[in-house]
């Protein structure tokens, strides 16, 4: 069967989406000469629209159910490759009446949809999310997966990109050695509090003058950004809202020195960068470095609060047991990361 058109699904959060990445890469590598067409969420457009291997980006929340649908059917594609599934994206699949639909089987209406299937039980978390996108990509030929394989992970910032963190480098004066720290979080996963973040960076800042802080977030989070500052009672400490082109923090990350954050999509563009990270993760299977840890780069220090804690309190969005001597543990692993990467070492 020659392959004219495959589209490919990923319609959820940053980190989900860039964890897909090389799941876009390896249908185009098994499939050069077909037009590969990604459907993302709006807020996700940024990160896929410089992969040089994506042919056409459909942003799903730029048209209504009926358009949407109706230009599904038009592409007539020969490949349907659902990344993840849910109910709408069956429908989306049903509606492009490919040959080949491929997604995870959990759900009923996923058994209805997808005939070339691929029995999931992701809620085990044994692999990590990436591997699971993979392994859906694999169904389409097993035997063409295994022969082209590569991983690649990388994205691509833009000129603008790079301009607007040039921009605030030079506003703030800051040069060389810096940390970069994302601390907040949609609530996907535990992270430690404002307050515990503030002690570390006035911390870290004390017993590290050389070094300058940037915290990146979102322009909604500015305040709270703000008031971090404050705790910090820290003059080198700096505050990027991003407002704009979700890449602006890709490039004030790539232009740093060590990436600081939870598991939250900043991460995953840390990751995607090749930085040097220290991550704050959970134990708990589903939300734990195995299934959503950074991948493709082994340059990550992880710290999980909750290893040795089996009554984590999971409702909590925070961690029961993070105290002093963690925070000294996560200072340590900045510490010997900047040392790492002044030194090149992997």
């Amino acid at each position: 069967m020659e392959i004219s058109r495959i589209i490919v699904s990923r319609t959820d959060k940053i980190g989900d989406l860039i964890l897909s990445i090389p799941s876009f890469y390896m249908i185009k590598k098994m499939y050069p000469q077909a037009e590969l067409i990604v459907l993302v969420r709006k807020y996700n457009y940024e990160i896929v629209k410089n992969l040089p291997y994506v042919d056409r980006i459909v942003k799903i929340d730029d048209f209504t159910h009926k358009e949407l649908i109706d230009k599904i059917k038009y592409f007539n594609s020969d490949i349907f490759v659902a990344l993840y599934n849910d109910s709408f994206v069956s429908q989306l699949a049903r509606a492009s009446k490919a040959k080949f639909r491929i997604g995870p089987l959990s759900k009923l209406c996923s058994f209805l949809t997808y005939n070339k299937g691929v029995w999931q039980k992701r809620s085990k978390s044994i692999k990590n999310e990436a591997e699971y996108n993979l392994d859906l990509v694999k169904k389409i030929d097993p035997e063409l997966f295994d022969k082209t394989f590569e991983i690649n992970t990388s994205i691509y910032l833009g000129p603008e990109n790079r301009v607007a963190a040039a921009t605030f480098f030079s506003n703030y004066n800051i040069k060389d050695k810096v940390l970069v720290v994302n601390p907040f979080m949609g609530g996907s996963a535990k992270n430690i509090k404002d307050e515990q973040y503030a002690s570390l960076l006035k911390e870290f800042t004390l017993r590290n003058p050389d070094k300058s802080v940037i915290i990146v977030t979102h322009i909604s989070e500015e305040e709270r950004g703000l008031n971090l500052i404050n705790m910090t009672e820290s003059n080198n400490v700096h505050l990027f809202a991003n407002g704009g082109d979700l890449l602006n923090i890709g490039a004030i990350i790539d232009r740093g020195t060590v990436y600081l954050g939870p598991s939250t999509g900043p991460t995953h563009i840390a990751g995607a960068l090749k930085k040097r990270i220290v991550a704050i993760y959970p134990a708990k299977a589903t939300q734990s470095t195995t299934r959503w840890g950074v991948f493709g780069n082994n340059k990550v220090k992880y710290l999980v609060p909750d290893i040795n804690n089996p009554n984590e309190n999971y409702k909590n969005p925070y961690f029961d047991t993070y105290d002093k001597d963690m925070e000294n543990e996560l200072l340590k692993y900045l510490e010997e990361s900047f040392e790492a990467e002044e030194g090149g070492k992997n």
